[in-house]
């Protein structure tokens, strides 16, 4: 079974919308919400991925400040073992905020780079990855992450 380490950046603007990337699979249409971040390199730290990743997708600086979640689920479809660990980051250059795009990919999932607000989010009918940002990670936000479950079990992928 293959190991794949991911992390992500939870980036939130002074109107706490949270940054979000509209991805879309270009072969089945299939469209997400996620934030931005990706899969580690080797040799590379957590931090150092949400700052390449962030550069890369959404072309501004950051800087990881805390750890407030880790997931984790199985796909045995494609026998890989996911282990995601996502953190409150701060941004210096909001202003230069644009889509990316991934550079291990020849066709782009990235379709959006933007702010959303809980309500819209909620609303739009277009599922986020991991779920714990749908409805947990905005109550996890008006207790300032006290005492929050930081560990997030998701479903183990069978075929």
């Amino acid at each position: 079974m293959n190991l794949r380490p991911r992390a992500a950046a939870v980036i939130l603007n002074e109107h706490n919308e949270l940054l979000v990337l509209r991805q879309k699979d270009p072969r089945t249409g299939f469209e997400w919400w996620t934030l931005p971040g990706g899969g580690m390199e080797p040799e590379e730290s957590v931090i150092d991925t949400i700052v390449r990743e962030v550069e890369e997708e959404c072309h501004v600086r950051c800087r990881p400040i805390q750890l407030i979640y880790m997931s984790e689920y199985v796909d045995y479809a494609i026998n890989t073992h996911h282990l995601g660990m996502f953190f409150l980051t701060t941004v210096d250059n909001i202003e230069d905020l644009e889509a990316g795009t991934d550079p291990e990919v020849v066709e782009q999932y990235i379709k959006e780079c933007r702010f959303i607000s809980e309500q819209e989010l909620k609303s739009s009918g277009i599922p986020i990855f991991p779920p714990v940002f749908k409805e947990q990670f905005w109550e996890d936000l008006k207790t300032g992450f006290v005492g929050h479950e930081v560990y997030q079990r998701g479903q183990v992928e069978t075929e």
